[in-house]
């Protein structure tokens, strides 16, 4: 979970911040996203062969030329064509010679970034020259079409800008935004549109994308191909479909609307009174939206972003000693270092950090933090409900989709929490227990209890004591939200803030008496009094104590049980992978935590019998599983053995040998017979005997 990398930005780094803090309680709120709004396309764009298009433009282009121009290279590129081996020295000579004048065009420096980019070079790197660092060297830029350009160029490869750029890509977020007043040409709403796409969780430029969008359907006309084609591609990279209704004209579609402008020989022209292709703008321009089109259509990326830096969807927090200094937000970047440093340049905060050549950035300072011995910033990513493990350093850490980034402050005794478990307590109270992960003083990764932080749940709030555990009265039933921080006065929290829900049993009467107390068999009394006060298994009624148990399981009530069993939280955010357990369902996250862990399987590969009662076997197979018990060398022989699955028979040997799950008679093990709630219960009795559970 944690890492021995932590320990390097702890002692050898002494990265550190002070316990005071300013200017950062800035909340990050999200935006609107055309990609997710239900527009309505135009029908008749479904019979439009943009790949027959392409084709056909680019064999005009090699007719006339080839590529003899720098955008003609990225477009062709973009559409999937190899660009001649020669263009790379005309990359290079076009660099050097726009180097040597006495200043160079901002433009043109991003124009040959975006051309490096798009036919696979390293904009850092042409001809011995750095065009990031290049960019980055200018205090600022003349007007909104250089703005766009170095955006893009920035974002296409998401390069980092260098320590002391004077300027933030939210300073050139802010310049195109205000560049959208109502009253300019369509080409520069189209490329504005292409540079914003990725910020447009950002209030400002969705409302300024909402302007754009409203005047592009309203105004552009079918006057010349060129704004045509440069809308399409800002739609595109924006998350917008160009053949949405809105942008219909006359019955066609928007990419209709274009290929009015084709000529018999594949090229494009310029005006509709034209009778010749114009190969240097109207087709190179035509050949670069058909392949955002064809871009958004596959995969909704962009034609500026190259594939290996598409952005994910993740998110950020940022965690200060009493309380998040910036919420969590949606955003988009490869690896963590680029979220963090996009919430830092949306909320104008700047970030201070150290570079280590082994082991690459660590966080100094966020904002107006300054620099001590006693807490120092790292970071966790959630993935899918529990944290990932970290093995590398910001900048190299790379995200999933759904990723959650946190950054806080730590401490030498901090960590992050690894268990929060309830289970019932005297009196009808609920005991929530946290355990978490940290390192000892010989730095050697261990669990253990939470003790002295803060669990609310339930609109209560207790803290735990020394053994991690915190008491409630009068909780409701069912399935609850909590949350866990460990803010202390004076020094960093004992562990980073988390959330979760927690399944508080019914009926927490206290004691064993249960109103059903006489149905339960003698053999399985005391584990039923054991299972119900650690809170592996709860009551059935919330209106009196009642355990049912003579109730066969069902495998998703023993789904849950495992991972309590096991003190697993179930994890969120899993994809449904059965069409029986759909999200929004109590069990949803158990079943997937538990099938993800390898523990389970469906009945079949789309269905998972969730109110199927489980069978002695199928529990067997589970819990060899769960704690690793192999029963393959085993001669253990039953009675009814010839009646035991194939797929269950070594584990069946392995629980029965281990003396979790007895025979049912002599020497029989009844392996289809369903498993009741008692029995469950002492199942779970014989693992803590075992030793391989603990309360």
């Amino acid at each position: 979970m944690l890492s021995f990398k932590r320990f390097k930005s702890l002692t050898s780094l002494a990265l550190s911040v002070s316990l005071a803090f300013a200017g950062l309680s800035v909340a990050l709120p999200a935006g609107k996203s055309y990609a997710e709004s239900g527009a309505t396309t135009v029908a008749a764009a479904a019979s439009v062969n943009v790949q027959a298009d392409i084709q056909a433009a680019v064999g005009y282009i090699k007719a006339n030329g080839g590529v003899s121009s720098d955008w003609l290279a990225f477009s062709f590129a973009r559409a999937g064509q190899a660009v001649p081996a020669e263009y790379a020295g005309k990359l290079a000579a076009g660099v050097e010679a726009e180097w040597a004048k006495a200043s160079p065009d901002p433009t043109a420096l991003a124009r040959y970034a975006l051309v490096a980019n798009a036919i696979g070079l390293d904009a850092r790197s042409i001809g011995g020259h750095d065009l990031i660092a290049k960019l980055a060297s200018y205090p600022s830029f003349a007007n909104v079409y250089a703005d766009i350009f170095v955006l893009l160029a920035l974002d296409s490869g998401n390069y980092e800008l260098p320590a002391g750029t004077a300027w933030t890509r939210g300073d050139l977020v802010a310049a195109i935004v205000s560049g959208i007043d109502g009253s300019t040409v369509p080409d520069l709403y189209g490329m504005a549109l292409s540079a914003l796409g990725k910020y447009k969780d950002r209030p400002e430029v969705a409302a300024a994308a909402d302007k754009a969008v409203s005047w592009l359907s309203a105004n552009l006309a079918n006057d010349n191909s060129e704004a045509i084609a440069q809308t399409i591609v800002g739609l595109a990279a924006y998350g917008i479909d160009p053949a949405d209704a809105k942008f219909a004209k006359d019955g066609s579609s928007l990419i209709q609307r274009l290929l009015a402008f084709k000529n018999t020989d594949g090229g494009f022209k310029h005006q509709p009174a034209d009778a010749a292709s114009d190969k240097a703008f109207a087709t190179e321009q035509a050949l670069r939206a058909l392949a955002a089109y064809q871009l958004f259509s596959a995969s909704h990326r962009s034609v500026y972003v190259n594939a290996a830096s598409q952005w994910v969807a993740t998110g950020v927090a940022i965690e200060g000693l009493n309380g998040p200094l910036a919420a969590l937000s949606a955003t988009q970047a490869v690896y963590a270092w680029d979220a963090l440093v996009e919430v830092a340049d949306r909320n104008k905060l700047k970030l201070g950090y150290t570079e280590d050549p082994q082991y690459g950035k660590f966080l100094s300072a966020i904002g107006d933090a300054k620099g001590d011995q006693s807490v120092y910033w790292l970071f966790a990513v959630k993935r899918g409900g529990a944290y990932a493990p970290i093995d590398t350093s910001l900048e190299k850490f790379r995200l999933q989709a759904g990723d959650e980034v946190y950054l806080y402050l730590s401490g030498a005794d901090s960590g992050l929490v690894k268990s929060v478990t309830a289970k019932a307590a005297a009196g009808g109270a609920t005991a929530v227990n946290v355990q978490y992960t940290y390192y000892d003083s010989s730095f050697k990764e261990v669990t253990g209890p939470a003790a002295g932080v803060q669990v609310a749940i339930g609109g209560q709030t207790a803290k735990t004591d020394a053994s991690g555990t915190a008491t409630f009265k009068g909780l409701s039933a069912g399935e609850l939200a909590y949350t866990v921080t460990g803010y202390r006065a004076g020094a960093a929290p004992l562990v980073l803030k988390y959330a979760g829900t927690l399944t508080v049993g019914a009926g927490q009467a206290g004691g064993d008496s249960f109103a059903d107390a006489a149905d339960i068999s003698s053999w399985a009394s005391e584990a039923v009094s054991e299972a119900y006060a650690a809170g592996w298994l709860q009551g059935v009624s919330a209106t009196e104590p009642k355990f049912a148990p003579k109730q066969q399981l069902t495998r998703v009530q023993f789904a849950a049980l495992i991972l309590r069993l096991l003190g697993e939280t179930p994890a969120s955010g899993a994809k449904q992978t059965f069409a029986d357990v759909a999200p929004g369902v109590w069990y949803f996250d158990a079943v997937m935590t538990a099938k993800s862990k390898g523990l389970i399987g469906g009945v079949t590969a789309t269905s998972f019998k969730p109110n199927d009662a489980i069978s002695r076997q199928d529990l067997a197979v589970v819990l060899a599983r769960a704690f690793k018990l192999d029963g393959s060398g085993s001669k253990t022989a039953f009675s009814d053995q010839g009646q035991i699955s194939g797929y269950a028979l070594a584990s069946v040997r392995a629980v029965y040998d281990k003396g979790l799950l007895k025979g049912t008679s002599g020497t029989a093990f009844d392996p289809k017979a369903k498993v009741t709630r008692e029995m469950a219960a002492v199942i779970a009795s014989n693992l803590l005997k075992q030793g391989l559970i603990s309360k």
